[in-house]
Parts: C-alpha cells; sequence; structure tokens
C-alpha cells in the first residue's frame, strides 16, 4: 500500500458528522479523522506534534490494530489521520466517546466519473489536420503561428478556438518552453504517437478500496482523451505542455476523497520541489454533492500556491447547479461548462453561476487507448480544452501569478473570451452561466 502524506489546511469546526450514521456515506467504511481548530491554532509547533503523537498512540490502543490507522497527513497547522476500512460501529462510537473533544470524524467520499453520452471509438486517426500554410503543423516551432485546416466533423472545438468557425485553427507553435499540466484522471496512455514525448511523467495513487487498480496505466481510457485535448498533436489546444499524468480513478473511472487528495499530493511536491516552475491542474471529474474534505483540502491548495497554480475543473453533467457540486464549487478554480457545435449550453452541463466560462464539450474527438481516437462528450471534454488555452496565454505573459490568471477569466472584457453563447433552453431561461466562450489568438506571426 502506498504510503502518503496527505495535505489539509484548517477544516472548519462545523464540519463534524454524526458517527452513527457516517458509514453509509463512506466510499469503503473509512474516514479521515481531522483534529478540532483550536488545536491547530496552537503557535506552540513542538506542542502540536506532541498531541499528535498522544492521539495516534491513543488511537492504536483504542482499535487494538495498528493496520486501522494509515495514511498520516499534516498542512500548516492541521493536523489528522485517515482511518482504514472496515470500523465497526462500535469502534465509531466509542472513538466519538473518548475522541471527541480532539477532533471529528468525516467520512471518505466516493467519486465516479459521469459522462452523459455513450464513448464511439475509431479504429484509425482520422487525416484531419493540415497545412494551411509553409508552415505545417509538424514543423512549426519557436514564436510562430501555424493555420491549421480541420474539419467541422472532427475538430468543432478546435475551429471555435479564433473566435470564427471557418475550419481553421491558428495554433502555437511548438516551443522549447513548455507550461506544465497536470491530469488528475484516469492516467494517460503516454506512448500514445499523438503526445510526441509531451507526457513527461506519470504518478499513481493507488488504492486497495477502489479496485480493479493498474498502477500507472489508463485502462479506462478517459484520462488519454482529456489530455489529448490539451496537448496532443492533432486534437490539442496547445503543444507547449508537459503533461503530468496523476492517476486517481480506477480502471473504471472511480475513486475517493483520499486519492484525489493524493493527486494534489503529488503536484505539491513538485511544486515544491520546483520552486521557479508553475503548473496548471486538469481535472475532468467531480462529485455528485459536496465534499467538504476536498473543498477545504484544494482551497488550501490554491491559498498556499495560487501565485503559480491555476486548477481548471469540470462544472460536471448533472443538470444541476454547479455551486452545489464539488469542484465548482470552490472558490479560486476555473469552472468549465459544456457547449455543443452551435455555442448552445450542452442540455445535461451544469450551471449557473460557480460556471467561470463556457467551451465545446460535445462529441469531441481525441486521443484513446491503442493509439487509437474516440468521441466522448461531457464538460469533462470542455475542460482540458480550457486548460490548454490558459497553459499557453500563461506561457506568453510569464509576469502573470496563477492569481492574476484567475482574475483574467473572472473578467468580462477578457482577451481569453468571446461571446455568442446560447443560454436558453427548455428546461430553464435563462441558465444563470457566463456568456463567455473560450477563445485564442494567436498573438505571433506565422501562416495563419
Amino acid at each position: 500500500m502506498v504510503h502518503l502524506q496527505v495535505l489539509l489546511l484548517l477544516l472548519l469546526a462545523g464540519f463534524g458528522l454524526s458517527l452513527a450514521v457516517d458509514s453509509a456515506e463512506s466510499a469503503d467504511g473509512s474516514y479521515f479523522f481531522l483534529f478540532n481548530d483550536d488545536d491547530k491554532n496552537s503557535t506552540d509547533d513542538d506542542e502540536q506534534h506532541r498531541e499528535f503523537d498522544r492521539t495516534r498512540d491513543d488511537m492504536h490502543r483504542l482499535l487494538n490494530n495498528r493496520t486501522k490507522i494509515r495514511n498520516e497527513f499534516q498542512f500548516n497547522k492541521a493536523r489528522g489521520f485517515l482511518l482504514a476500512g472496515n470500523l465497526t460501529q462500535s469502534e465509531l462510537q466509542e472513538m466519538r466517546r473518548q475522541m471527541g473533544k480532539r477532533g471529528t470524524l468525516v467520512p471518505n467520499r466516493r467519486i465516479k466519473l459521469d459522462l452523459p453520452s455513450k464513448v464511439e471509438v475509431l479504429q484509425t486517426k482520422p487525416l484531419n489536420v493540415a497545412s494551411s500554410g509553409p508552415s505545417a503543423a509538424a514543423t512549426c516551432t519557436g514564436k510562430t503561428c501555424c493555420g491549421r485546416t480541420v474539419s467541422l466533423s472532427f475538430n468543432s472545438n478546435l475551429d471555435w478556438l479564433d473566435g470564427t468557425r471557418n475550419s481553421k485553427y491558428c495554433s502555437p507553435g511548438d516551443d522549447t518552453t513548455k507550461m506544465d499540466v497536470f491530469m488528475l484522471d484516469t492516467g494517460v496512455d503516454g506512448s500514445h504517437p499523438e503526445f510526441a514525448g509531451r507526457v513527461t511523467s506519470s504518478e499513481d495513487c493507488y488504492s486497495a478500496n477502489v479496485l480493479p487498480w493498474t498502477p500507472n496505466v489508463d485502462v479506462e481510457g478517459h484520462g488519454t482523451h482529456t489530455a489529448g485535448t490539451v496537448g496532443s498533436t492533432s486534437y490539442g489546444a496547445t503543444p507547449n505542455v508537459n503533461i503530468h499524468a496523476v492517476k486517481v480513478l480506477s480502471d473504471e473511472g472511480s475513486g475517493t476523497d483520499s486519492t484525489v487528495i493524493c493527486g494534489f499530493e503529488k503536484v505539491k511536491t513538485w511544486l515544491n520541489a520546483n520552486s521557479t516552475r508553475k503548473a496548471i491542474v486538469s481535472m475532468s471529474l467531480g462529485y455528485s454533492g459536496i465534499s467538504k474534505t476536498v473543498n477545504t483540502y484544494v482551497t488550501s491548495m490554491v491559498n498556499t500556491y495560487g501565485s503559480r497554480l491555476v486548477i481548471v475543473v469540470a462544472a460536471g453533467n448533472d443538470n444541476v447547479k454547479a455551486c452545489s457540486a464539488t469542484f465548482a464549487c470552490i472558490d479560486g478554480v476555473v469552472a468549465v461548462g459544456s457547449t455543443g457545435a452551435t455555442k448552445t449550453e450542452s442540455s445535461w452541463s451544469n450551471y449557473g453561476s460557480c460556471v467561470d466560462v463556457m467551451a465545446p464539450g460535445e462529441n469531441i474527438l481525441s486521443t484513446y487507448l491503442s493509439n487509437q481516437t474516440a468521441y466522448m462528450s461531457g464538460t469533462s471534454m470542455a475542460t482540458p480544452l480550457v486548460s490548454g488555452v490558459l497553459a499557453q496565454y500563461w506561457l506568453q505573459n510569464p509576469t502573470l501569478t496563477g492569481n492574476a490568471i484567475r482574475t483574467s477569466v473572472s473578467s468580462a472584457s477578457s482577451a481569453l473570451f468571446t461571446g455568442g453563447v446560447s443560454l436558453k433552453r427548455v428546461s430553464r431561461k435563462p441558465s444563470g452561466s457566463p456568456n463567455k466562450f473560450i477563445q485564442y489568438k494567436c498573438p505571433f506571426g506565422g501562416a495563419c
């Protein structure tokens, strides 16, 4: 079992749930034990460490089984544990009685991919990219642009990026300077020739409680597809990325709070080891409802690393208000809603004030397993397009902080957006989503 040091910032005192009913809400019968705010706010670090050790030892005695406590974590002044599964009701009640003054138990919730339509896999890669000038896409390098002719049948998402639907996409050249993009997903098939070496690392958050799970391998295909929309040669918004594959979902596309937090741990470790570099996290996954544990954790990441980090998330595919679900409800992230080929809000896309930007998410063609391609639909497909655009935008504006990038996203006059989104649907008039459609207008010279 992989040992994690999961990070959390301050968790609200009102976070606790009734232990008598928590087991129904936990993915596998496991729980986070989180210290109360009064313990975490102490300024005596040595005393905090002593209290952490005392509590861990008391838990060992209480449970009479060291294997039931795993994955100790801490962030700043917060302290906590992830308890293993199979806690009995009597153990939960005894934990509540003896440990209630020190902290609360929060269930380890489950997360699962939820695509609104069937995946259509193509056995061969269509020839959908062609040169529209002297610089072919494969040889367009440095600070220049390539005009790429794209088929409306294949790449309507790329066709829209320059603000007009004209079967062309003015693409950035493949520069030596790259933005690091972390794909927290089902993994990425980095051997796909469309990535051309851009998948530079692969991390895994294996959990014995979420099976089947093949470490560091994308068996489901979702992660390979979303990564292709970020930075593959034919289907990506920009080639100027280092793609970091972080597997937080199983071979069947499911995970838990702990696997998601583990994924962010990988990002945090990289940021700490590369103190001058910036990163984008692209997350095409979400919850049906709120995970307060993950919300608080992601907020802590934004607060701590916000100058060098932008987190882009899917609004969700449940046709509900995006504010009602993790991750779109979190302040400081960029939440993406979906449109169809005519810039009409998708009928299944989550909507409302927690959505920051719209992007194409219906019938999107991208990379798939075994060197194939596939059509997929969902806010999962809209999200990586925005991630790719923001990666290139940040490269072109290197003095901006991550906080400034997010400000650009929220600005009504930003060059990152155009209007013209149809937000009125039969089921709700209007939806309350923003009339902001992602766009990329290449600032460099070239054959466009």
